[in-house]
């Protein structure tokens, strides 16, 4: 029986060498009214460039259309494919869900789509897609792939911390309320997913150095835990991310850890500058074996 993964999130799946078989539906990122691809026609690296050259250039995303989810299908059908397991972000930050669900239901009767709410963002995204094409490649059920995700995303949590929240508010990741009264005050404030999936400020903090603080000092005990993966979000700054790493060295004593770079995708969510500390604690995925970690100097 062929089967096949696809993921909605780029992150660690483009960036990283990584062997997989999973196929990705790109989000779109538009800049100046100008749509690119995810990850195709438009790197993280680029953007990046682009945000920081022209920081008033409007800049959302949306996700993938309908159509081009159909085309996805109808080719993997057409290619005698049986069994098509898919990972999407968050449906509390993005359509994408519901868009490739409606999609996946009118073939139901041609082929079996699970379509997965992984209740994260796109680097936890990544991590639970490589933990479904490894179990898809060892013939699991899919309805035992997803109690495996639902088991892993269980054990995840992610904080992070963006120095300007006004991409978060444009692509409605958090609320204008929250981002105007923390604009307002300049206050820099830890993010958190919610069980549900949505992103959610738990500390509000004036300093960007004092938030890298409160990330580390919640997370510290379970980063040294034996059973537990930690890694650092990159949005690609040097500078940002060596002054993190030598925090979480001096407060932690940790002399490594992995890093894993964003995606497009997320870099126009988020902006771009900060940063998102994570870690899987007691059920961890078997990727992450895959990841080399970073010695920090």
């Amino acid at each position: 029986m062929s089967r096949i993964v696809l993921s909605t999130s780029s992150s660690g799946l483009d960036d990283m060498d990584i062997k997989h078989n999973i196929e990705l539906i790109r989000l779109r990122i538009h800049i100046n009214n100008v749509e690119f691809i995810d990850g195709k026609n438009i790197s993280s690296q680029r953007l990046q460039q682009l945000m920081n050259e022209v920081s008033h250039s409007p800049v959302r995303t949306s996700p993938a259309p309908a159509h081009e989810v159909a085309m996805i299908l109808s080719r993997l059908l057409s290619q005698d494919v049986k069994e098509v397991f898919i990972t999407t972000l968050s449906s509390q930050v993005s359509d994408s869900y519901q868009i490739i669900k409606q999609v996946a239901d009118s073939f139901q009767d041609k082929m079996a789509v699970y379509v997965y709410d992984t209740k994260d963002l796109n680097a936890c995204e990544a991590l639970l897609a490589l933990e479904a094409d490894r179990l898809m490649q060892q013939g699991h059920d899919m309805l035992d792939i997803a109690a495996r995700l639902d088991a892993l995303r269980r054990s995840h949590q992610m904080l992070f911390v963006a120095d300007d929240l006004s991409y978060l508010i444009k692509n409605k990741k958090i609320s204008g309320a929250a981002g105007f009264f923390a604009n307002l005050f300049s206050i820099k404030p830890v993010l958190q997913v919610s069980d549900a999936g949505q992103v959610l400020p738990i500390s509000k903090i004036r300093k960007i150095d004092k938030a890298f603080e409160y990330m580390i000092d919640s997370l510290a005990d379970i980063m040294l835990r034996q059973d537990s993966f930690a890694y650092v979000l990159s949005a690609g700054r040097p500078d940002l991310d060596q002054y993190f790493l030598q925090m979480i060295k001096q407060r932690t004593g940790l002399n490594s850890i992995a890093i894993l770079p964003v995606s497009a995708i997320s870099l126009a969510n988020h902006g771009p500058s900060g940063l998102g500390l994570c870690v899987f604690k007691g059920d961890v995925p078997a990727a992450v074996q895959l990841f080399q970690a970073t010695t920090i100097g």
